[in-house]
């Protein structure tokens, strides 16, 4: 990973309290923040289950105490015509000052995922991308080099599946 990158996400993690989770319709985001707050948020496999942004606090290991933010999914921030719930997340993110994003890409399809990635690299907000439904991945066959795609995205990658509350604990330290 880029020092570079590690670095400018580290201060920004350091000054904010605000962190959010954004990426495309069913990524697996409201199961990750249903998993790191421990709320019960309705979740399912179609477009437009959450139309509203969704908060709820997350404390971390070191007895950090952030707001977490789960936004409506979102395939690009340049649509023409976007839904309400799309417009929900561009407006959050292009109006928010001072946030961390977790960018929750579905690791069985990492073209999609990653198209909305690069636009929030492009914006220069500090991102890191949880690989989500990584367990789903590998039982499909799917490898991903987690340290090469961070080296080529310049930000830090952490495979994990929410659902199977794995690598919960290594996203976590990566915002400590």
């Amino acid at each position: 990973m880029k020092a570079c990158c590690e670095a400018d996400t580290t201060a920004a993690i350091a000054l904010s309290d605000l962190v959010v989770l954004v990426g495309n319709p069913n990524c697996g985001k409201t199961t990750l923040f249903n998993a790191l707050t421990g709320a019960r948020q309705k979740t399912g496999n179609w477009p437009g289950v959450t139309v509203e942004r969704k908060e709820g606090r997350w404390c971390l290991a070191d007895g950090t105490e952030v707001r977490l933010v789960d936004l409506p999914g979102v395939y690009s921030l340049s649509s023409q015509s976007p839904s309400i719930d799309e417009k929900i997340a561009r407006d959050f993110i292009l109006q928010t000052k001072g946030a961390i994003y977790i960018n929750v890409v579905d690791g069985t399809n990492l073209s999609q995922g990653l198209f909305l990635t690069l636009q929030l690299r492009e914006l220069g907000v500090p991102v890191v991308v949880a690989l989500n439904m990584m367990d789903l991945a590998e039982k499909n066959g799917i490898q991903v080099d987690v340290n090469a795609l961070s080296e080529l995205l310049g930000c830090p990658v952490i495979p994990i599946s929410a659902r199977e509350q794995l690598g919960l604990k290594d996203l976590q330290e990566r915002l400590m």
